[in-house]
């Protein structure tokens, strides 16, 4: 048993200061031992063959007696006091078992409450994805879906699109326009809406749908590909002609509602630079739009984009429901472990307590000792003192003995003994209380675990 104590370099010991008249010289004077020696050494005292100790010798013994009973007595109270101290401060044994029945009390309840929303989602996520699967497969698709994230920057493209037609359009129909900037610029408005418009359906509504597996469905992207190219290409046609007539009549007030009508085969007839530029720009514009419907806004392939996006949001909503229902079931757990560390928390410092009061005890303990070790050492000093005057003087050998050590009563062997054996005895409860405490957190944290994966797998009770 170490009591508690840590291997550490042992310190050095203080001097002790003896009770007056009880040191070496003090107690030489007072018993006048060098008198006495030369007295029994003049008799051949102690006899060679003498195995007990001198007169002389024993009064150094009685003359320190009293001092060590008082010493002997301090050492019992104060080893009395420790156990007493000790017992108090000892560590309660803690109940770990409690917290962690209401933590599976709790998860067993909350189980049972979300159980029913958590297989409803899992159902959801589940069927979307059958739903994603069986389309993949009745659609020949091996990939997955592509398509952005957000519209709003392809709306934006197709935007700036729309407004530098208008703007270059505005522009070249402005110069020969009556109206001047302002009719050039709601003609332009009006042309580029529309052509980007006409390009976007062909993209969405045609070349998207001209890929589908079934062949109606084929040819009915066809159709609308074929129905919007041939107004787009009306479209750009008239505004060009439209251009190259109002350079030809330039400075000429006429009635532009009487050429509404026109023969299609006149709109090729282009002359002006003008007006080929503003069909090649529209052409431009149309692509662009397309292309851009076709899959700038979706999964090239028709309502493939829309399941892979139900899908998807139903597994966000079953991941969003589950980390939400997951915290729902912690919340015993948490409370388990919070309540548990508070216990082991309250043994530890009791143990703390108890460990440092040992400490106090132990060296209010080598106080003790260190004077009864001192008392001793003056009445060795001065029956040494008795032993070298009486060999000194006599003539006779002097007995055996008188080459051991002088009688020590010392101080009790390990008074602090049956002290260290309840700090050993505490820390032993507090290292099985932490694996208690550690073990009942692992099985919580297995019966959550378990929880999840029952209610994963539909099978809650």
């Amino acid at each position: 048993m170490d009591g508690g104590q840590q291997a550490k370099a042992s310190p050095p010991r203080p001097a002790v200061k003896l009770p007056q008249g009880l040191s070496a010289a003090a107690l030489e004077k007072k018993l006048q031992l060098r008198k006495r020696a030369r007295e029994d050494a003049a008799r051949n005292l102690p006899r060679h063959d003498a195995a007990d100790l001198s007169g002389a010798e024993l009064s150094v013994l009685e003359a320190v007696a009293i001092e060590r009973g008082h010493i002997d007595q301090a050492r019992d109270q104060a080893k009395a006091e420790a156990e007493r101290r000790l017992r108090a401060l000892a560590p309660t044994p803690q109940d770990f078992s409690g917290p962690a029945l209401d933590a599976r009390l709790g998860l067993a309840q909350a189980e049972g409450r979300i159980a029913h929303d958590w297989r409803a989602a899992a159902a959801r996520a589940a069927q979307a994805r059958g739903d994603m699967e069986a389309f993949k497969r009745q659609h020949g698709l091996r990939r997955a879906a592509v398509y952005p994230r957000s519209t709003l920057f392809q709306a934006g493209l197709l935007f700036c699109a729309a407004v530098f037609e208008a703007l270059f359009s505005a522009a070249l129909f402005a110069e020969d326009d009556a109206r001047g900037l302002l009719g050039g610029a709601i003609t332009a408005v009006g042309l580029s809406g529309a052509n980007v418009t006409l390009g976007y359906l062909a993209g969405f509504l045609g070349l998207r749908y001209m890929q589908h597996a079934q062949m109606p469905i084929k040819i009915a992207g066809g159709l609308a590909f074929g129905a919007t190219a041939l107004l787009a290409l009306m479209l750009n046609l008239f505004a060009a002609d439209w251009r190259d007539r109002l350079a030809e009549i330039a400075g000429r007030q006429i009635d532009m509602g009487s050429d509404a009508g026109f023969q299609l085969w006149s709109l090729l007839q282009l002359d002006s630079p003008q007006a080929i530029i503003l069909l090649m720009l529209g052409a431009g514009v149309w692509v662009f739009a397309a292309l851009k419907g076709y899959s700038g806004f979706d999964d090239p392939y028709p309502d493939f984009g829309k399941m892979a996006r139900a899908t998807e949001d139903a597994a966000d909503d079953l991941s969003d429901f589950r980390t939400t229902a997951r915290r729902e079931l912690e919340g015993p757990v948490d409370a388990a472990k919070l309540a548990i560390a508070a216990r082991l928390e309250k043994m530890r410092a009791e143990f703390e307590a108890m460990s440092k009061a040992f400490d106090a005890a132990a060296a209010k303990m080598e106080t003790l000792d260190a004077k009864a070790r001192a008392l001793d050492a003056a009445a060795g000093a001065a029956i040494h003192l008795y032993r070298q005057e009486n060999m000194a003087a006599r003539t006779a050998p002097a007995p055996a003995y008188f080459s051991a050590e002088p009688p020590s009563a010392g101080p009790a062997l390990d008074a602090l003994a049956p002290s260290a054996a309840m700090l050993d005895e505490a820390r032993a409860r507090l290292t099985d209380s932490q694996r208690q405490s550690s073990q009942a957190l692992e099985d919580l944290l297995a019966e959550l675990n378990s929880a999840t994966a029952r209610l994963d797998a539909g099978d809650a009770a």
